[in-house]
């Protein structure tokens, strides 16, 4: 019926996303204003939702067509045939976005695409069974109308039940992650906080998805088979490796470990980090190589210029002496490098929240036999 698929890609994340996407051997097309296009049917959803480590959802696409007017807009939903997929008493939520389109008031948009689905459905609707949530997507005047099928975002794998200081979003530490060229093996990150980058590389590097330990919405519609991804889940399961990988975090901060400890025993992955209540100064490793990735304080927290500026150059003192290290570092000091006193090799602009940050990615040398 339908094969398409849309996935949500954070603004700097999409080439990221089209990675992961190239590795399960789907073939994306170019990101459309954050959405990545990828051919698959229905029984794809479990897989993409499961398996993704960087994207923030993913919509399974019901139609598409132009719609500059409210009437073409409601002409393309009402042609939907709603009733072989729709429950006569589902509650429907419709979110819209518009970008360079001439239909930009999204509280109308909403309002159309619902009074066109009622319609199509014979009438109004009860909405009193399962919440199916649609997004309408306008761009240059083509409208996409999408089925979530994530439910809750992605970066809620739902190991993180306690909430720390200034959290980073999983999904953005899983891109940190592959963005410095991370698949395993040692890794460190000296300004942990709760633990989402060290936790993020453990299921890497133990091919666990991180989607595995939770639910999502597509599995309460009937238009998506609950055995097959039922079967998906225990394929997935059944391709986790038993590894006990080289992986710190370390943090000043004794709640901040003790948080991290906690959300480590939440994913199931007790033992695969080590953390540690370590200051950024003794930072160190007996191997030669190896990552080390983070997200050090920007100002917010310390919030003293001459005090972030030693950390940062306490952090590069002791990065220069690892130079067989890749490091990654997000950041929105803007005098990071010259205070860590290491040119990036490159910059990538990403987004912590709504912060803008840069992503900082310096080489480790490497070693001469």
């Amino acid at each position: 019926m339908f094969d398409k698929f849309y996935v949500a890609a954070a603004s700097g994340v999409e080439s990221v996303v089209k990675k992961e996407l190239i590795r399960m051997r789907y073939t994306p097309g170019s990101a459309e204003y954050g959405l990545v296009p990828v051919k698959g049917g229905a029984e794809c959803a479990a897989e993409l939702n499961m398996r993704l480590r960087t994207a923030g959802r993913v919509y399974f696409t019901i139609s598409e067509g132009v719609a500059e007017t409210f009437d073409e807009l409601y002409e393309l939903v009402a042609g939907i045939p709603f009733k072989d997929f729709l429950p006569r008493d589902a509650r429907v939520t419709v979110d819209a976005r518009s970008h360079k389109s001439k239909l930009f008031a999204l509280s109308a948009v909403q309002s159309v695409t619902k009074r066109a689905v009622a319609a199509n459905m014979g009438g109004s609707m009860s909405e009193t069974g399962e919440r199916y949530r649609f997004l309408v997507s306008i761009d240059d005047d083509n409208a996409k109308i999408l089925l979530d099928t994530s439910g809750e975002p992605l970066h809620k794998r739902g190991y993180r039940t306690y909430v720390g200081a200034a959290p980073l979003a999983e999904t953005l530490a899983a891109a940190m992650l592959i963005l410095a060229g991370y698949n395993g093996g040692v890794l460190i990150d000296p300004f942990s906080g709760s633990g989402t980058i060290p936790i993020e590389a453990a299921l890497m590097a133990t091919n666990t998805a991180p989607g595995l330990n939770r639910s999502f919405s597509f599995e309460r519609y009937p238009l998506f088979s609950s055995a097959n991804a039922e079967k998906v889940r225990e394929r997935l399961s059944s391709e986790i490796v038993d590894v006990t990988p080289d992986i710190c975090g370390y943090d000043i901060d004794p709640e901040a470990v003790r948080l991290a400890i906690k959300h480590l025993a939440a994913a199931g992955l007790k033992g695969k980090v080590h953390f540690q209540c370590r200051d950024v100064k003794e930072l160190s490793s007996r191997f030669s190589s190896g990552h080390v990735v983070t997200n050090p304080p920007y100002g917010v927290r310390l919030g003293n210029e001459r005090e972030l500026f030693k950390l940062y150059k306490t952090f590069g003192t002791a990065l220069k002496a690892m130079p067989g290290f890749t490091a990654g570092i997000l950041t929105a000091y803007p005098f990071a490098e010259k205070a860590i006193g290491i040119a990036a090799d490159k910059r990538r602009k990403l987004y912590n929240a709504s912060l803008e940050c840069n992503f900082l990615l310096k080489r480790g040398a490497k070693a001469l036999y």
